[in-house]
């Protein structure tokens, strides 16, 4: 008995479960049309007057006046009103046989007086338990309904008599047209439908964009790709309004930020710091799959945020490639890992301490990045790190577009990998994330610009641009330190 009760708490706890999934994945889709809309507003807003231009003139255009008369008959032949009420509902489901007959057709043509332009129609009902059926007559030409009206009234009887035998046909309502069209043409009526018109076409457009889109949006997309934790998620921001138009720096030291995006930042970095701990690693390296996932962001932050906690940290910028560091940081400019790889500084000529963290600079770009890394120079910079500091962190290049980060991973201790909303396709994330699992070192992953719901890429207004697959990334291999504009790359 306890048993049968167990069972049914179990399937019961089921069923609202599977209820409260319903419920989610609904308020997600609901999410993921509105931030649609949010990004693609304009592009929606072109195509949806278009559409309803389009409608409202098709419908202005195609519009025809229909003019109809009617006429109501009593039928009887006995003094039972049963049999008479089955008499009408005969004589009016007959009226489509009756109209359909070409010999009725033409006598009812013939005793119109003049002409009749364009078609017509005549349908019938009766009134339920009755003996009563009404005849109504429709047309697009006002001047032949009246007189089809009367024609009707006078071939019709004759009809029922020869088909029907001895039933009388009593008129006892007889309406004729006054010149007012059934179906007036409202504009009201052509907007709304212009309007739905818009609505449908927007809707359906968005519908097949969310469905098209592979990208990741939430947590569960993740899930589909990588057995790894997520760490956690980072909100989206809005950013508090300014009297410079200078773009918002996302630190946790920034006051300006919001505090559920410092809670976030200081949440992923408790959680690292346990995992690490228990592991007894100190060196991390950060990456993402393709530019504009926020992965600059999140190293710094992260620094900042160990900081906090009054350890030592130091962060490289090991994006040799297009650094971002010492803008967010707006560090001083000097010499970085470039020159220190090509043994033209020391690792004291390129650090900068700011905020409680040591920064070691990207230094510049001269010619090409591959194969700059030494391999004996940036051990025996990690050795003196590990001794000095606490936790060290690493700014990679994404994974996908290049193997810098694959390179840098063999001297790091673990990976932490950033994953923007709506940014690189799922498969473009496995490829860049493969490597680090199996290599066993991928510590996880966070989303960043998370809301439950697919994200317009233009969000926090920083981001290297779009990219394509190898080819669309070149401009961001081949670009000169002079040119870049670095606010733009983090």
């Amino acid at each position: 008995m306890q048993g049968s009760k167990q069972m049914q708490t179990e399937e019961q706890r089921n069923i609202t479960e599977a209820e409260e999934m319903e419920k989610i994945d609904l308020v997600s889709w609901l999410q993921d049309y509105l931030s649609c809309l949010k990004k693609f507003w304009l592009q929606f807003l072109l195509i949806f007057v278009i559409v309803a231009g389009i409608s409202v003139s098709y419908f202005e255009f195609t519009y025809e006046p229909v003019y109809s008369v009617k006429i109501t008959y009593a039928a009887s032949g006995t003094e039972y009103m049963t049999v008479n009420s089955a008499v009408a509902k005969r004589l009016s489901k007959s009226i489509p046989v009756l109209t359909a007959n070409d010999e009725f057709k033409k006598d009812l043509l013939s005793a119109v007086d003049g002409e009749v332009s364009g078609g017509f129609s005549i349908v019938s009902s009766n009134t339920d338990e009755s003996n009563f059926f009404s005849v109504t007559i429709s047309t697009n030409d006002y001047e032949s309904v009246n007189p089809l009206l009367e024609a009707f009234q006078k071939v019709y009887p004759k009809w029922v008599s020869k088909t029907t035998g001895t039933v009388e046909l009593q008129i006892v309502d007889k309406a004729a047209s006054s010149g007012r069209p059934v179906n007036v043409n409202s504009l009201a009526a052509i907007f709304a439908k212009g309007f739905l018109a818009g609505l449908v076409v927007c809707f359906a457009l968005a519908t097949v964009y969310l469905l098209s889109v592979r990208t990741v949006r939430k947590e569960s997309d993740m899930k589909r790709i990588t057995s790894a934790r997520c760490i956690s998620c980072i909100p989206e921001v809005v950013p508090k309004k300014r009297s410079n138009n200078k773009k918002l720096k996302l630190l946790i030291t920034n006051k300006r930020i919001d505090w559920g995006f410092k809670q976030s930042m200081l949440m992923i970095q408790s959680r690292l710091q346990q995992i690490m701990r228990r592991t007894g690693d100190k060196v991390l390296l950060i990456t993402s799959t393709i530019p504009a996932e926020g992965k600059t962001m999140t190293s710094v932050n992260m620094a900042l945020a160990f900081a906090q906690e009054g350890m030592k940290v130091a962060l490289l910028d090991g994006d040799l490639r297009k650094p971002s560091v010492s803008e967010l940081m707006k560090l001083p400019e000097g010499p970085g890992l470039t020159e220190y790889f090509r043994g033209e500084s020391t690792p004291e000529e390129i650090q900068v301490v700011k905020d409680g963290v040591t920064f070691f600079r990207a230094g510049q770009k001269k010619g090409k990045v591959s194969g700059l890394i030494d391999e004996e120079k940036m051990n025996s910079l990690l050795e003196k790190l590990r001794k000095e500091y606490d936790v060290i962190l690493m700014d990679a290049a994404p994974s996908y577009v290049f193997s810098d980060a694959m390179i840098l991973s063999s001297y790091a201790d673990k990976v932490l990998y950033v994953v923007g909303v709506d940014k690189a396709d799922a498969k473009e994330i496995r490829v860049g994330m493969n490597s680090f699992e199996e290599k066993e070192k991928l510590i996880g992953y966070v989303i960043n610009r998370d809301t439950g719901g697919y994200i317009s890429q233009s969000g926090y207004g920083y981001g290297y641009g779009r990219y394509g697959k190898y080819q669309k990334y070149r401009k961001y291999a081949e670009l000169d330190e002079e040119t870049m504009n670095t606010e733009d790359t983090l």
